[in-house]
């Protein structure tokens, strides 16, 4: 059944500009001459990006889920101004004592499993009251990776530091400074005292919800290569991977009067969880809490050329992005001796929701696209958007609005598979040349016409071909040597 139960945003239909796009007819009256339009797509496209290796993969997605304390698009308190209204400074040559270090690598024991000494948490913010975030110690790993804050409510993650930046080190008092680097330059965990930047922010509103998470590569060369992002691990407080250390030893640029804790970051799954790799300072007015319930997200946005042409390649004849939730409940005991609260078991998680938008329709000839493999979540344009017009792909120097929601509906039986990427895409014919082309998600080694890629990437203007290996910042595709 087709689902009429849909969110199609009006703005938007004013955005399409009826122009007959990058579509042709096609004759579809006989499976030879379907064929026919498939070989001429799939030789235009290697004439134009080369003979495609056997083994190239067109899920080019990183699945690396997004952890939050509400559902995505659930949030009990939106910040409505956008993320330039927290303020965001940056003071140098914050000192960090040799007293600081010891009484962390005291508290988190090099080489030994630290697992059992922290839970998921987050923070709290209070209003009108500033926080600091100071790096004080990263390990000599050849990982490259950057620190991040999510506020609850606002899209945009926000970037807290980059590894190596501005953190130095000095082994004696007066002694010459040593700087820290994207490699395996670390800091010395015997220093002296550390320099390093105070990363403060402030706007935020009462009792937002704060998390972190570290965004992993494997090495510096691997980052600077990484155009789409998803070579990368993401290393989050509400998964773990973080230990919050209360009451820790202040260093003595820390105001009187302000809570304070050392945030303890692992950068890797099951290697030694001693989580050393960076050590953060946090002081200022807040609350560190303990979460109840935690929902993990992933995306995948996949791109669909509807062979209205054979020579385009802007794979915005249809944009969908898809995705599905899953909750962890979390419970927790009071120990009456320390007054803490400890973890004894969670249940999850469990798959709550999944969950599909279109964010773009340039193609000018009519489409079903099926989610699932029940084949019960269908979707047609023509039900909701008039065929013949482009929507929301740049078409006429048009602006593109990537957050855009065409239509928004739930996957019914929650029966998509981000493994297998169960979907299918019906292209009607029109005039003589009725039929229909089946487009299903393009298998490994042969030329795609559907694609997936992490939400983060963005989609060609209209008849703009992705960029291929001989330009100058390739997109997604590497063709055979």
């Amino acid at each position: 059944m087709k689902i009429k139960s849909l969110l199609v945003c009006g703005s938007m239909a004013l955005m399409g500009a009826a122009f007959m796009s990058c579509s042709k007819d096609i004759a579809f009256d006989s499976e030879a001459a379907t064929q026919k339009v498939k070989a001429e797509y799939e030789a235009n496209f290697v004439k134009k990006y080369g003979a495609i290796d056997p083994n190239q993969t067109w899920d080019l997605t990183s699945m690396q889920p997004t952890y939050s304390l509400t559902p995505e698009g659930n949030s009990a308190r939106t910040i409505t101004r956008g993320t330039e209204t927290i303020e965001k400074t940056i003071t140098p040559d914050f000192t960090v004592e040799g007293k600081v270090l010891t009484w962390f690598f005291t508290n988190l024991r090099a080489g030994d499993d630290n697992t059992t000494k922290g839970d998921p948490f987050y923070m709290t913010t209070v209003e009108g009251e500033p926080f600091t975030i100071v790096p004080i110690f990263q390990g000599n790993a050849s990982k490259y990776w950057e620190l991040y804050m999510h506020v609850d409510g606002i899209d945009n993650d926000i970037l807290v530091w980059k590894k190596g930046d501005q953190l130095r080190y000095r082994m004696e008092e007066g002694g010459t400074l040593t700087p820290t680097g994207v490699g395996q330059a670390g800091v010395n965990e015997k220093a002296f005292e550390v320099k390093a930047p105070a990363i403060s922010f402030a706007g935020l509103p009462q009792k937002h919800k704060v998390d972190f998470y570290l965004k992993a590569w494997t090495n510096w060369d691997t980052y600077t290569k990484d155009n789409l992002g998803n070579k990368s691990s993401k290393f989050s407080s509400l998964k773990g991977k973080m230990i919050a250390l209360k009451d820790c030893e202040k260093p003595g640029d820390v105001p009187e009067n302000v809570e304070a804790c050392i945030i303890g970051c692992e950068d890797a799954n099951g290697v030694d969880d001693d989580f050393e790799d960076l050590a953060f300072l946090v002081y200022g007015k807040f609350g560190i809490n303990k979460p109840d319930e935690i929902f993990e997200t992933t995306t995948k946005r996949y791109l669909i050329e509807d062979l209205g042409a054979t020579d385009d390649f802007d794979f915005n004849d249809i944009v969908c992005d898809v995705s599905q939730t899953k909750k962890t409940t979390i419970y927790y005991t009071l120990d009456t001796a320390s007054g803490k609260l400890v973890k004894t078991g969670q249940d999850g998680p469990t798959l709550i929701s999944q969950d599909a938008v279109i964010r773009a329709a340039g193609g000018t000839i009519d489409f079903t696209i099926t989610i699932g493999s029940k084949g019960t979540t269908k979707w047609t344009k023509s039900d909701y958007l008039d065929v013949e017009t482009m929507y929301n792909t740049g078409w006429n120097g048009e602006t593109i609005n990537y957050n855009a929601e065409l239509a928004k509906f739930p996957i019914t039986d929650m029966d998509w598979d981000p493994e297998t990427n169960n979907i299918t895409v019906e292209v009607d014919g029109r005039g003589e040349n009725q039929g229909l082309q089946i487009i299903e998600f393009a298998k490994e080694g042969t030329v795609p016409m559907m694609v997936a890629v992490d939400k983060t990437i963005n989609w060609m203007n209209e008849r703009q071909s992705v960029p291929g290996p001989k330009d100058p910042k390739p997109w997604w595709y590497e063709p055979q040597e």
